[in-house]
Formats: C-alpha cells, sequence, structure tokens
C-alpha cells in the first residue's frame, strides 16, 4: 500500500460562493439577529420533514434540551432512552430534572433495542416519553416504536440529528414522533456555518413552548419574528401593562441563532439531495469492499422498509478477531486516515455519568461491547473512490500482518 501525504478527512463541510454570497447579502441587509430569514429557513424545513412547526436554535443538543423541557412533565417523571451514542440524547433527561430509564442497544442496527424498550414499558408503566437516535441514519422501526407509543401513552421525540434524508415507511425520519431534532455541525448532512440545531414540533402549542424556551421563556404571541424594538403593551406582567416580548411566564435559555446562519442554510437545503446521494454511495461501496472481512467485523443492518442517509460507516470487532480495535484504528489514523469512535460508547460508564442515577432494564452485553470495539469510517461527498480504495486497502493490509 503506497501512502498517502494528504489526510483523508472523516468529515468535510461542503460550501462555496453560493452560501458565502448568502451571508454576505444578509450582512448587507444589516439585520444580524434572529429575523424574517431564519423564519423562512424554519418553515421551509419543517415542510421538507414534514412536520407542522420547527424553531432553529443553536445547536441539536440545544435542540434536544428543549425538545425534553417541551415535555412539560412533572419533575421526577421517568423518560425512557438508549444507555450508548452520543450523551445529548440522554442527558436533557437529567437536566431537566426527570428519571431516567435506559436499555441496552441492538448489535445488528446499532439503534435502540425495541425488545428492552417494551420489557421497560412492561416493568415502568409510568414512563411518559421516550426519546431515542436514529443511528448513524439507521432508522428506528417506527411502526413498531408508534404502536408502542399508542399503546402504553408515550410522548416520543426522534433524535435525528444523524439521519437527515433518511426514510422508513415512505416517509422521512423525524416526521412520526411528538416532536425531532437535528443537527446542523460541521461534520452532519448540511450545517449552517459550522453550528445549529433545530426542533420539530406536531402542535402549535408545543412550538410555542419551544419557541419560549429558547427566547428565555419570554412570553410568545406568534410564531414567527418581530424586528420592531417599538414597546407594545399587549400583554401584563404582575398585573401591570407590559410587552409580551419582555414578560417571562418561565425559565428558559438563549438558544436563539444570528440570521446569518439560517441565509446559509437557506443555500444548504439546496444541495441536500446531492449531499445524500453520494453518501449513500460511499457507504454502498465501503459495503460492498470489505464484506470480505465479514470474519473480522460486524456491519450494520437496515430494515427492508428503510432508505438510510448515512452519518458514517461503523465497524465493530468480532469477540474472535486477532486484533484490537485501538491497533487497527492508530494504525488506520497513522496512514492519514481519520476515523471516530462510537461517540461515547456506554455512556453509563463514562465518569460524568457513573453516579447518575437510572433506572437500567436488562444488561448492557452490546453497549459495552461497541464501547471496547466498535469505531466510524467517513462518508461524506466530498470522498473520492481513490481515497474509499486506500481505505480498504489499508484495512486488508492490516489484517494480513495481524492474522
Amino acid at each position: 500500500m503506497r501512502k498517502r501525504r494528504e489526510q483523508i478527512f472523516f468529515a468535510k463541510a461542503i460550501f462555496d460562493e453560493r452560501e458565502i454570497k448568502a451571508v454576505v447579502d444578509c450582512l448587507k441587509d444589516g439585520w444580524l439577529g434572529t429575523g424574517k430569514i431564519t423564519e423562512s429557513f424554519e418553515r421551509r424545513f419543517a415542510k421538507y420533514i414534514g412536520m407542522p412547526y420547527a424553531s432553529l436554535v443553536n445547536s441539536g443538543s440545544s435542540a434536544n434540551l428543549l425538545a425534553v423541557r417541551a415535555l412539560k412533565l412533572p419533575e421526577g417523571s421517568k423518560v425512557l432512552t438508549c444507555a450508548a451514542g452520543f450523551p445529548s440524547t440522554l442527558s436533557p433527561i437529567w437536566h431537566s430534572h426527570l428519571q431516567i430509564v435506559a436499555v441496552d442497544l441492538d448489535l445488528k442496527s446499532l439503534n435502540i433495542d425495541l425488545d428492552r424498550v417494551e420489557q421497560a414499558l412492561m416493568k415502568h408503566k409510568d414512563i411518559k416519553a421516550i426519546i431515542f437516535a436514529h443511528t448513524l441514519g439507521n432508522p428506528v422501526d417506527m411502526k413498531r416504536v408508534m404502536h408502542l407509543a399508542s399503546k402504553f401513552k408515550l410522548q416520543i421525540i426522534e433524535d435525528n440529528c444523524d439521519g437527515l434524508g433518511s426514510e422508513i415507511y415512505g416517509k422521512k425520519t423525524g416526521s412520526f414522533g411528538n416532536f425531532s431534532t437535528c443537527s446542523f455541525y460541521a461534520s452532519h448532512h448540511m450545517t449552517l456555518a459550522g453550528a445549529g440545531g433545530i426542533v420539530l414540533s406536531r402542535t402549535k402549542k408545543s412550538a410555542f413552548r419551544v419557541k419560549s424556551l429558547k427566547e428565555w421563556g419570554k412570553e410568545q404571541v406568534t410564531i414567527g419574528y418581530d424586528r420592531d424594538h417599538g414597546v407594545y403593551f399587549d400583554s401584563k406582567s404582575n398585573g401591570v401593562p407590559y410587552d409580551h416580548r419582555y414578560s417571562y411566564p418561565e425559565v428558559g435559555y438563549n438558544f436563539k441563532v444570528p440570521e446569518i446562519m439560517a441565509a446559509f442554510g437557506l443555500v444548504q437545503m439546496d444541495r441536500l439531495e446531492d449531499f445524500y446521494k453520494h453518501r449513500r454511495k460511499n457507504f454502498k461501496y465501503l459495503e460492498s469492499k470489505l464484506s470480505k472481512f465479514g470474519d473480522f467485523f460486524h456491519f450494520i443492518e437496515v430494515l427492508p422498509e428503510a432508505n438510510p442517509s448515512w452519518f458514517n460507516f461503523p465497524i465493530t470487532l468480532r469477540d474472535k478477531a486477532p486484533f484490537n480495535r485501538k491497533d487497527l484504528v492508530e494504525f488506520l489514523e497513522n496512514n492519514k486516515i481519520r476515523t471516530r469512535l462510537f461517540f461515547a460508547g456506554n455512556i453509563l460508564r463514562q465518569a460524568g455519568f457513573k453516579s447518575m442515577p437510572v433506572d437500567l432494564v436488562g444488561g448492557l452485553e452490546t453497549a459495552d461491547k461497541i464501547h471496547r470495539d466498535s469505531f466510524l469510517l467517513g462518508v461524506h461527498p466530498s470522498q473520492t473512490k481513490e481515497m474509499l480504495d486506500y481505505m480498504v486497502d489499508a484495512i486488508e493490509e492490516f489484517i494480513k500482518t495481524h492474522k
């Protein structure tokens, strides 16, 4: 294998003069705070996913926190989630003073284990909601999820941060639940100049609550944005006539974004189908080339009804593999191939989470395995066939010297 001089990046944002022009035009307009361009982006994105309402925020993590807060559950209520993946799917439950109920993930799909979910719902009949990710863009079986939601009267939050553009049963992921979220961080399917997230809501009432919470908890009278900074006595505070924009019925956050991010994002949306095409093509190519190493690796499996828009390519070492993840990943990194671990792995093994009170249903065998044995390769649109072939050749060379 001939070594490369240039890095093969794990992820890379794609933009050109079109996004730059949109940002410059926004700057020239003179309004930098949240405004009409943000409103246009929210409406377009909501329609694209198939949800009635959307609220743009500063990150996918903030989006998850707002979605959990918008459930409006009493303190101490139980919320179910997966013990493996990224912290911002689990952390918002704790931050919202709710009780975490956690289950393992499924090794085949790398999604939350729905058999364990059903066990948890039978054991804890007072669970009020479930939040889970469509891991790496691989759709969860949403027919089964929605059946369980109906049977056990659950509210559903789809963490769609990895899965923008994925589909199952003819619908986009993020369009099934009471809420869904998406991330626009620089490494994701699209970006808002390096950051951003969004909360999608099923009802107008819940959309108003999300918007209030992202704006310090202020009173909301409209879904849109008012750029007029005059004072209107259209509310009351402690019996005193007051402007609703400075009335605070609850405690919230400042998760707003500058207008230039929405301007950038509107152009990115024009590119989405091309982004998806390349991600799917790159994933399929790696899958076909790496399948010959099935004696050493587990590969992700997909439901027949699903059409993933892949975030990354996951690899999990089999128990009998004659090498470990550390040696393989370091070999790839030393040969200019950037990789990532499977996010936090088993989150409950992380130092910051070990003492967190969690009701665990079943064991965490799979979460522990991916914590020890899984890693990710990039499939972003700027990767070429030559880069993908080099990645495959590197893995093959490593295996040949470690059998």
